[in-house]
């Protein structure tokens, strides 16, 4: 792998996990809004929004996926890998939770879904680089 893609990936590895974690807060305060302030279920934009989000931790574990296999970059603690398939996986379990359910648990499972992309975000920041 080239030095300068090497570096692209790394940077955008970087700030990717960064918008992660602030679309984690950002997802769990609109969560709280609409399902314990406003009392209201999903709407489409919302649920859009959240395969979005989605989509975006996929992108951010493939950058580390190619930078650990192509680029040989090792994050610091190999527990970050375990972290990066989490933050992937998470989102669309409450998904399946929120669409399959009989009883609506919709914003609930969202709620707990964006904080744990945001905890699993702050995590895998922590065993990722050095330092």
């Amino acid at each position: 792998m080239s030095p300068d893609l090497f570096l692209l990936l790394r940077e955008s590895h970087f700030h990717l996990s960064r918008a992660a974690l602030i679309i984690g807060v950002v997802g769990f305060v609109i969560a709280i809004y609409i399902g314990l302030i406003r009392h209201g279920d999903v709407t489409r934009w919302f649920r859009r929004a959240v395969y979005a989000t989605t989509a975006l931790m996929v992108v951010e574990a493939g950058i580390g996926l190619v930078m650990y296999l192509g680029g040989n970059a090792r994050p610091y603690q190999d527990v970050h890998l375990i972290y990066g398939m989490g933050a992937v996986l998470s989102l669309p379990f409450f998904i399946f939770v929120e669409t399959t359910a009989k009883k609506r648990p919709a914003m609930g499972s969202y709620m707990w879904g964006f904080a744990l992309i945001a905890a699993i975000t702050v995590r895998s920041i922590m065993t990722g680089a050095a330092g």
